[in-house]
């Protein structure tokens, strides 16, 4: 008989305490020994590749430049919905934890792990069992986490700007025990009020679309100049924040955690390649002109426009 698929830990009312692997400042009196305590206000749902709610600091005054809200992103392999189902793996039960915890404590989880971070090693994934695909979930969830606090350290200078405020990298024990392979890694953000560009008809007159569906693809060119190349850019991760009613809504870009970099690149011509394949601009640009119906217009910039031979090549005919 099959064991009953757990429930969500994360539900609003519950603490947690995170522990700070980088980042906030030492002296904060809501810091003890490198743990913060937060309370979970509420869940942004469906989870996907993480679960994502937002906080409130507690055992102290919060520093100014974050608040008292924070978004929470775990990178909780167990509970992402959409990780799971991506890869074809079952929800969590409580014989994928006894199988999991068993796999830890006996070593080799850390000898798989470290043949999955092996790139010259070809894994059989037909061959694993359930312990092996929730080892798996736990290093692509790791790979996540580090991805994106990769890209906030690579968009400091726009923080606060163009993207959240990143405070810390952090993670919380799910297992009761000091074992790395048992953490659940996450990042504390700025919480951002406001909505999705996806919801722009039913935010803002149509008079303001165009100006706002530009400055998106400013700002997502702008985070490209700082050698980030985003392969999750879509309306949905696009957050528009109206400060006062007689301004612009300020336009913020989420969501880091699939990301590539400058450095991943032996050239600039390869970069070039890779950022006009993925055409992140476009990925705002023709998606929004297409839902608003002809009410906004998108001419590509080409600022990454890649004249290799195979992007110069329409079917065979240059």
């Amino acid at each position: 008989m099959d064991c009953p698929q757990h429930s969500l830990p994360y539900e609003a009312g519950k603490t947690l305490t995170l522990r700070i692997n980088q980042g906030l400042p030492q002296d904060v009196a809501s810091i003890t020994d490198l743990e913060i305590g937060v309370k979970i206000i509420s869940l942004i749902e469906p989870s996907t590749l993480s679960c994502v709610m937002v906080v409130e600091s507690l055992g102290g005054s919060a520093p100014a430049k974050y608040g008292e809200l924070s978004i929470l992103k775990l990178y909780d392999w167990r509970y992402a919905t959409q990780l799971r189902q991506d890869h074809k793996i079952d929800p969590w039960t409580q014989s994928h934890e006894d199988a999991y915890r068993e796999f830890v404590e006996n070593g080799e989880a850390a000898k798989f792990i470290a043949t999955l971070d092996d790139d010259t090693d070809e894994t059989d994934d037909r061959l694993w069992d359930t312990a092996h695909d929730d080892a798996y979930l736990f290093a692509f969830s790791r790979d996540l986490h580090s991805c994106e606090v990769k890209a906030y350290a690579h968009l400091k200078d726009l923080q606060g700007k163009s993207v959240p405020q990143f405070f810390a990298s952090v993670h919380v024990n799910a297992f009761s025990t000091n074992n790395s392979l048992f953490e659940v890694q996450g990042i504390l953000v700025e919480f951002i009020g406001g909505y999705s560009l996806s919801k722009l008809a039913q935010e803002e007159p149509e008079s303001t679309w165009q100006s706002i569906c530009d400055e998106a693809i400013r700002t997502i060119n702008l985070i490209g100049d700082h050698g980030v190349l985003n392969e999750d850019v879509k309306p949905h991760n696009i957050i528009l924040r109206r400060q006062a009613m007689t301004v612009a809504p300020e336009v913020f870009v989420i969501d880091f955690a699939q990301c590539r970099f400058r450095g991943d690149y032996d050239t600039e011509a390869g970069w070039k390649h890779e950022k006009w394949v993925e055409d992140e601009e476009g990925a705002i640009g023709y998606v929004m002109a297409h839902r608003l119906k002809g009410a906004v217009e998108y001419k590509p910039s080409d600022c990454y426009r890649c004249e290799c031979l195979k992007c110069t090549t329409v079917d065979g005919v240059e």
